[in-house]
């Protein structure tokens, strides 16, 4: 199963310590990789900054593979959802966008993932 990886997804999973890295095969945009890094450098709260760290630390232990784009990570999510399986995310807004392009992984109480 192919999943693409919303950066609010990985932020919220690096929070709460939920494994999402046998979910598949793994894919994220090279633009997630770099809201991360942007957050991990200058988010405001230190919270923020280090669950953007323990993300990025995920991605590279989970080997999930990045995809470049350039754009809006959103905006790149929508136009190639349908290329995957699954598309990982917690973003209200994103999901009402995929609804009918793709279904959608998602943490249910703050630990149990499940597909929409």
């Amino acid at each position: 199963m192919k999943v693409l990886l919303d950066t609010n997804f990985l932020l919220y999973a690096a929070k709460h310590k939920v494994d999402y890295s046998e979910s598949g095969d793994l894919f994220t945009l090279s633009l997630v990789v770099d809201e991360l890094d942007n957050l991990k450098n200058n988010a405001r709260k230190i919270k923020d900054r280090d669950a953007a760290a323990l993300a990025l630390k995920l991605l590279k232990a989970s080997k999930v593979k990045i995809l470049k784009a350039e754009g809006s990570a959103d905006k790149v999510i929508i136009k190639r959802a349908e290329e995957f399986d699954v598309v990982a995310t917690m973003d209200k807004e994103l999901k009402k966008k995929l609804k009918g392009k793709a279904r959608i992984l998602t943490i249910k109480g703050k630990k149990k993932l499940e597909i929409l």
